[in-house]
């Protein structure tokens, strides 16, 4: 007699090879059944740290939970530049905010990190809805204040090269 394991895998195997699509398939072990998963979650059970846009809402039951995972999204980005900038940002102002500028906050943490980062740094220009978000131009002149801040001779020089080579001993200096 096959196994449970060896009766699963010999289904997604015919699966497989009958070309037939599904998002997902979830084998019913001991039964012989292979029935199709929901495609696309319900928005609320998804992910507990996601926005989900328009379903967001905030009530006096769910406010503080609300506000600590939007402090978790702002400090754990996954690039540090963004966890340290945005995380402490958040750890100072998010109980000052009201719901709408919590939402709006959200919106922000939606965008992705590449474009973040380069919008707070000046390398590119923003989008005119991110150039709307209170949030978002906090942040941005605060970055840029910072960047302001430091020695003129440490920093980069527009259309410089700021990456240096593996030899660049070997070279002269200039």
């Amino acid at each position: 007699t096959k196994t449970k394991t060896q009766t699963g895998r010999s289904m997604l195997r015919a699966l497989f090879e009958s070309g037939k699509r599904a998002a997902r398939w979830q084998v019913v072990l001991g039964r012989g059944v292979l029935r199709p998963v929901a495609a696309h979650p319900t928005p609320a059970l998804s992910s507990p740290f996601a926005s989900t846009g328009a379903a967001d809402e905030i009530t006096d039951e769910n406010r503080e939970n609300y506000r600590r995972r939007l402090l978790y999204r702002s400090q754990q980005r996954g690039w540090l530049e963004l966890d340290l900038v945005m995380g402490e940002w958040a750890s100072k102002n998010l109980e000052a905010l009201s719901d709408d500028m919590l939402l709006e906050y959200s919106e922000l943490l939606d965008e992705e990190n590449p474009d973040l980062f380069k919008w707070f740094t000046g390398q590119l220009d923003a989008p005119d809805n991110m150039k709307s978000n209170f949030a978002f131009r906090k942040i941005y002149e605060e970055v840029q204040e910072r960047m302001s801040a430091g020695n003129y001779d440490s920093m980069n020089r527009t259309g410089a090269e700021w990456v240096r080579g593996w030899n660049d001993r070997d070279k002269p200096s200039s």
